[in-house]
């Protein structure tokens, strides 16, 4: 196995694993702000526990090439830029339109972006990916739009802002040639620093009245397994297949979050919901299908 083979099969098996702990975000995030905490709430949790786990980690390795400001940049984004975006877009829209747009809707974003700025070029079969994801995308926030149930729309167009910041991020990451484990550790850190001196003294909270349980499997989930492991696993898939690659292969989320919204959280997926998130799995297959392994690590 030559070394850009052996990237390539990195790089998928790390996406791969993105999919399955993006998937039960979705589920997990709306339980959470449906029940007993905030959207602020979850932040500080995501944002807290990560960043006391990741400390040692920034302490150790520090910057590394990285000037200050372009850590900071790095933390704002990833860290409560996109967590309160996509928090408080889960007030509003169900699981199954938050993973089809937060997760789906990242290559239309990140696509153009890395072709014009890193020179990322497409397939015919990833391009014609993106062309379906984004059909698929399209008739699910229609679909949403067009019942405007309560603030779904909102919900919907916080979750599309989400998705243009984690983009601006991905490509930053890649460009600034970030290693994985210092990416996720700054961000970690940086952003606990930031955020949650804001969150005490600024903003409401439900931790005091909210069950232990609740509290402890939020922090463990949020703090570790999604604020740490996915981001860890996401970055080095950026390293090892490029911006648009990586992004097209988490956009296959919807499918798996809606299947988990419907079974865990009992909401209810219309036919033509059904169809987009079949539309965007069906895109991401074309597209991870039509990469070129020896290309990816350029």
């Amino acid at each position: 196995m030559n070394i850009n083979t052996r990237e390539f099969t990195i790089g998928i098996i790390c996406a791969l694993l993105v999919v399955i702990l993006w998937s039960s975000f979705h589920s997990i995030s709306r339980l959470g702000v449906q029940t007993s905490l905030s959207p602020y709430d979850l932040v500080a949790l995501r944002l807290g526990v990560g960043g006391v786990l990741m400390l040692p980690v920034v302490l150790k390795y520090g910057l590394g090439h990285l000037k200050f400001w372009q850590a900071i940049v790095l933390a704002m984004l990833a860290g409560p830029g996109f967590a309160l975006l996509a928090f408080t877009g889960y007030q509003f829209s169900p699981a199954a339109h938050g993973a089809a747009i937060l997760a789906g809707a990242i290559p239309l974003f990140t696509a153009p972006l890395a072709w014009f700025f890193l020179k990322e070029r497409l397939s015919t079969w990833q391009l014609s990916g993106l062309i379906v994801i984004l059909t698929g995308v399209a008739i699910l926030v229609g679909d949403g739009f067009g019942g405007l149930v309560g603030l779904t729309w909102l919900g919907d167009l916080l979750f599309f802002i989400g998705v243009a910041d984690w983009a601006v991020f991905t490509l930053l990451a890649k460009s600034w040639k970030v290693e994985p484990l210092r990416c996720t550790a700054l961000v970690a850190v940086i952003s606990m620093i930031t955020y949650l001196p804001v969150h005490f003294i600024f903003l409401p909270s439900k931790i005091n009245t909210a069950p232990f349980i609740d509290i402890l499997g939020q922090s463990i989930y949020q703090g570790f397994f999604s604020m740490i492991i996915s981001l860890l696993l996401y970055t080095r898939a950026v390293a090892a297949l490029g911006a648009t690659m990586t992004t097209t292969i988490t956009a296959a989320v919807p499918a798996t979050a809606a299947i988990s919204a419907l079974i865990f959280l009992g909401e209810p997926i219309s036919l033509l919901g059904w169809v987009a998130v079949g539309l965007v799995t069906i895109g991401m297959l074309a597209a991870v299908l039509g990469a070129n392994p020896v290309d990816s690590t350029k």
